[in-house]
């Protein structure tokens, strides 16, 4: 793309500014079902034990109506659905690397949200999420069919945690995985936190894997996600609607790798 033009996609207009946005309610909902059976639990490899990576969290869904073809797209067009994933919770959304521009697994994004209403807004005024190659940072022994690896950095650029999902078909829909992974020998939280921190010295935030949030998000995918991925599939623009392969297979060296490169959009 030119220097001068360059189209970013973003969610569109949310409420200014983001911080005094927390009087929404979210919406009642049920958490979604368990795999049957549960899925084998992760485990971290030696080498992510190694450089101080620990497990907090991992939650295991069973999502009906949903393919892996449809979780795929939602990842590269997040802008598309970003606030029916989570009603009332997900504040603000935008690309600032954008997966049509650089390729998939060097896109970023920033959010901002907040786990319930009345809790301030986590992020402030917007974390950025940086999508992980996972050859460098896929940190388990295993993995479903299909991943995707995001993370936070702190500003003295070392990776603080990330947020781990996977899925596969089954009939009738997708098993999910999504897990926190956090680095225990990280010397100080990321940027966002530390202006939480000098607003309020006192102020102890609440991890997202500590909550509900993740199965809120979980249970609104087959509500949304069907009718949403049917709308854009024949949109013919692949700048606009960005289709990715987040396939997985374990390679020779013994980590993990996209089948397909993902590359950005080129048109001609």
């Amino acid at each position: 793309m030119s220097d001068n033009i360059q189209y970013i996609p973003n969610a569109g207009q949310t409420y200014q500014p983001i911080k005094d946005n927390i009087n929404i309610d979210l919406l009642p909902f049920d958490p979604p079902a368990k795999p049957n059976p549960l899925l084998e639990p992760l485990a971290l490899t030696q080498e992510a034990i190694d450089k101080g990576y620990i497990l907090p969290s991992q939650k295991q869904h069973f999502l009906p109506d949903i393919t892996s073809k449809m979780l795929d797209w939602f990842w590269a067009n997040m802008e598309k659905g970003y606030y029916l994933w989570a009603p009332g919770s997900h504040k603000k959304f935008t690309w600032i690397k954008s997966p049509a521009d650089v390729g998939f697994e060097d896109s970023v994004h920033m959010i901002a949200e907040t786990v319930g209403k009345g809790i301030p807004v986590f992020g402030g005024e917007g974390v950025q999420i940086h999508r992980l190659h996972l050859s460098e940072f896929y940190p388990f022994t295993t993995c479903l069919k299909h991943v995707l690896c995001e993370g936070v950095f702190n500003d003295i650029g070392e990776f603080v945690d990330s947020t781990i999902h996977m899925w596969e078909d089954v009939p009738g829909g997708i098993v999910h995985i999504t897990a926190t992974v956090s680095n225990s020998k990280c010397s100080m939280p990321p940027g966002f936190i530390l202006d939480m921190l000098k607003e309020n010295p006192d102020y102890k935030p609440t991890p997202n894997w500590a909550t509900d949030h993740e199965d809120y998000e979980a249970s609104q995918w087959p509500i949304f996600l069907p009718a949403l991925y049917n709308l854009w599939k024949d949109h013919p623009d692949p700048s606009q609607n960005v289709f990715c392969n987040l396939e997985c297979y374990l390679g020779d060296d013994g980590k993990y790798h996209y089948v397909e490169e993902n590359n950005p959009i080129t048109l001609s």
